[in-house]
């Protein structure tokens, strides 16, 4: 429920809307882990219920919950309060005194309100973090931190960050999962069982109308969960009767939540101004009109305001200095980003952005910002940062009747890359197509290049590999594009993305051969002589892949490597949670199952999946259920490929739903179900020969035929086995192939 400390123990949180939906889930997967979290929301939303929630759900719930407002404590003592002093550490401290990072054990410190933490503060909170030490005040001995710290805030913290209020690499630190608790606004529908849980913590049994609900329901909440609660507080104690009705409600509703005073509808208009400084967009839209309305006399405009001209003019020139200085942080972002220095470019864009006037004749200003801050923000955080995807969004509507098709064809390529990650594929394809049709209207040869690998790589994720191999040959992109260069509109090499998806797309066909050289391809442009850092991390990237599915250990290693340090290196997340993976699949063929595991759950977990959605889900999954069968432990491994074939065909993900049902089988075979294996192979197979893909044909057929085999069917085995490879070209076999072909020929000898 839903609760507050003053009621107690927390034992459940209210809420069924989609919005609470999707943060009980988020808290279901990350309370059992020991990361660091931080809670986002606005005040009274249940941050520290939220909190207290992954406490109770996580792996040391009988350990102490230390809850500290780093805003109610002063400024003076709240280093002494969280780190403990020595006994003469200071006038006063008489006596030794533990702080809360020890008071807390291995349980979980909670920090309300951290964007109120001083700066020096933050420094010495981050070396805990990633030291798990501290000293207290006036100590010589380090102490071992050993709980877990989960923050809280209502302030935007990246905004804080780029005004130098908040230290960003601190920001990082605690967001390694960041948990929104949703305004009241954004799950009324959640306000009846509210209201229900409040009433039944009254002396008196309070029960609502459903005119009253309704009311409730259709109020402002500026106050969130907290105030609802409040005012139900003051029912249980002040309403007449316990029946609830709309007239009883009204009286306490008013004037607080309900007003119809036009000030306040005033007051609400300007706080909806499309500006992160609403009273700086409040002053400018007041000087505007009293100048519209005094034809542009500063005098009489002065008058109308009540101030004197002076103070319109330097307000006016204000204005001008910050669109000069809004044209100065523009070029030096976009210089930053033709060098792909995209960290740099952002906070630049922004600050553009911020003082760039919401006027129409700086369209063309805000568009290239908007433009250019989402190309940087993706390749920074990853295709699913929702932020990248609203400035593509923003981007469009102040470039729209511009005249520049080209741009905007461009602010496509970023919303299409937001529905693929999200596993939207069918919006994807839609999206596509809509891409290729503006590419073919405009006559673009850029922007058809970015529609035509979008299309592949949509294709390739349905399943629909001969179509994606097409649609590269009808854009003049297989093999790379042969020996020209293509960066498209986004600026990044769209020759390693089409070499990427064509050789993904040929090894599942069979076309093995084709597949090893769109990788050879790639290997020569992971050279360190590849000047473009996020070019050379795409090649990295698909080389990597290409190296894993060959079984390429002497390739994958180094390859997975490099992607991990490039990325680690520009700041690019996404990409340096691929690394990882492929480092795990290397480390694995090893034998260091538990090294290569934690390197692979945390490269997708902790940067893959924050930042670049589920779409590399199954693939991962894949490669898990492997490593995990070869751990011996298969039961781990088919409640792993469960949940991955449920997401799969929930979102159409068809590509390697064949080898997630071929390893999970493999894992019921391991836990005695021979007969369960077999049905799941069997079921493996059709879906490959659906897909028609010959790579998973191939990986479950052989599967299938060593279960006849080892049940002493060899006949079903060597017929199983040599229809899946009727027809599959012997020209460079992949290991899988090798495999298969010496299984057949063992089970000729024994038929």
């Amino acid at each position: 429920m839903l609760d507050f400390p003053s009621f107690g123990a927390l034992t459940e949180i209210v809420g069924e809307s989609p919005a609470f939906r999707s943060l009980q889930s988020l808290i279901e997967r990350v309370a059992p882990t020991d990361h660091t979290l931080l809670v986002c929301g606005p005040t009274g939303s249940g941050k520290e219920v939220v909190a207290r929630q992954v406490h109770a759900c996580s792996l040391s719930p009988e350990q102490p919950f230390v809850d500290v407002n780093c805003g109610a404590i002063p400024e003076n003592l709240i280093e002494s309060e969280l780190f403990g002093h020595a006994r003469g550490a200071f006038t006063g401290a008489i006596s030794q005194r533990p702080g809360y990072f020890q008071q807390v054990g291995r349980g979980t410190l909670f920090l309300d309100e951290i964007g109120e933490l001083p700066l020096s503060l933050q420094t010495r909170l981050l070396r805990v973090l990633e030291t798990r030490n501290f000293r207290p005040i006036g100590s010589n001995e380090a102490l071992r931190f050993e709980g877990r710290v989960v923050a809280a805030t209502h302030r935007d913290l990246l905004a804080m960050v780029q005004e130098g209020r908040f230290r960003e690499d601190l920001y990082y630190r605690l967001a390694v999962f960041v948990l929104e608790v949703p305004g009241l606004e954004q799950r009324r529908e959640d306000i009846p069982a509210l209201v229900k849980h409040f009433a039944a913590r009254q002396s008196r049994q309070l029960s609502f109308s459903p005119e009253s609900l309704k009311r409730l329901s259709l109020a402002d909440w500026p106050g969130h969960v907290r105030q609802l609660r409040n005012l139900i507080d003051r029912l249980g104690v002040l309403a007449i009767s316990t029946q609830i009705d709309a007239k009883q409600l009204e009286p306490f509703l008013a004037p607080s939540e309900v007003s119809h005073d036009g000030q306040d509808s005033l007051a609400d208009a300007l706080l909806a101004l499309e500006s992160d400084n609403k009273l700086q967009a409040a002053e400018n839209l007041l000087i505007d009109r009293a100048l519209q309305r005094s034809g542009g006399n500063k005098s009489a405009a002065a008058l109308l305001l009540g101030v004197n001209r002076k103070v319109v003019e330097r307000r006016l020139k204000s204005r001008e200095a910050h669109s000069r200085e809004a044209e100065t942080l523009l070029e030096q972002g976009r210089q930053c980003v033709e060098a792909a220095e995209f960290r740099q470019a952002i906070p630049l864009l922004r600050r553009c952005l911020e003082r760039l006037p919401k006027r129409d004749d700086v369209r063309i200003l805000q568009f290239e910002a908007y433009r250019l801050l989402g190309v940087s923000l993706r390749s920074v955080n990853g295709w699913l940062c929702t932020e990248a995807c609203a400035c593509y969004e923003a981007a469009l509507q102040a470039g729209e009747g511009l005249g520049d098709g080209v741009e905007l064809a461009s602010m496509q390529f970023g919303i299409w890359a937001t529905q693929l990650m999200t596993l939207e594929l069918s919006k994807a394809r839609a999206t596509a197509q809509n891409m290729l049709q503006r590419a073919h209207d405009l006559g673009s040869p850029a922007a058809l290049d970015e529609a035509h690998v979008a299309m592949a790589n949509t294709l390739f994720w349905l399943g629909d590999c001969e179509e994606a191999i097409a649609c590269l040959a009808r854009g003049g992109l297989l093999q790379g594009g042969e020996n020209d260069e293509r960066s498209g509109l986004q600026g990044f090499d769209l020759n390693a993305l089409a070499l990427t998806f064509e050789g993904l797309a040929a090894f599942q066909l069979g076309a093995f051969s084709q597949a090893r050289q769109a990788m050879q391809r790639l290997l020569l442009r992971c050279g360190k002589d590849n000047p473009h850092p996020f070019n050379r991390a795409l090649a990295l990237q698909g080389a990597a892949w290409l190296a894993c599915l060959f079984e390429d250990r002497e390739r994958l290693g180094p390859l997975g490597a490099d992607l991990e340090s490039l990325s680690e290196t520009h700041g690019f997340t996404f990409y340096r949670g691929i690394g990882q993976v492929f480092r795990g699949c290397h480390i694995g063929s090893l034998g260091a199952f538990a090294e290569a595991e934690r390197f692979m759950l945390e490269g997708y977990q902790s940067h893959m999946l924050n930042h670049g959605g589920r779409l590399f889900h199954s693939f991962q999954a894949w490669q898990r259920g492997e490593l995990l069968l070869q751990a011996d432990r298969p039961a781990d491994c088919e409640s792993l490929l469960t949940h991955a074939l449920d997401l799969a065909l929930e979102h159409q993900e068809r590509t390697y739903l064949s080898e997630l049902q071929t390893v999970k089988a493999r894992a019921r075979w391991a836990q005695g179900d021979p007969d369960g294996a077999e049905q799941e192979l069997r079921s493996a197979l059709s879906t490959a020969m659906a897909l028609d893909s010959v790579s998973a044909r191939i990986a479950a057929a052989t599967q299938l035929a060593q279960l006849l085999r080892q049940t002493h069917r060899c006949g079903q085995a060597a017929e199983v086995l040599a229809r899946a490879l009727r027809g599959v070209a012997l020209e460079v076999p992949p290991p899988s192939l090798i495999r298969a072909l010496q299984l057949l020929a063992e089970l000729g000898a024994e038929h």
